[in-house]
């Protein structure tokens, strides 16, 4: 009896520390996925930002020529 009790222990055991590596892994990927993402919108930001500059040095220019 002791024996199925140890091994019904043991397999409980061997599931929680699955469970908890499974975990860490969703944890790990959302993380990737919100660094991504947060990349992203700051390479948007800049592309923006590019182009804002551009448009405001092109509207100077062309103020200069008037």
């Amino acid at each position: 009896m002791n024996m199925i009790v140890s091994a019904k222990e043991h397999q409980a055991a061997e599931a929680n520390k699955n469970a908890a590596i499974l975990l860490e892994e969703l944890n790990m990927e959302r993380e990737r996925e919100e660094t991504k993402k947060a990349a992203a919108a700051r390479k948007r930001d800049r592309k923006k930002l590019k182009k804002k500059e551009r448009a405001d040095k092109d509207k100077e220019t062309t103020d200069d020529h008037s």
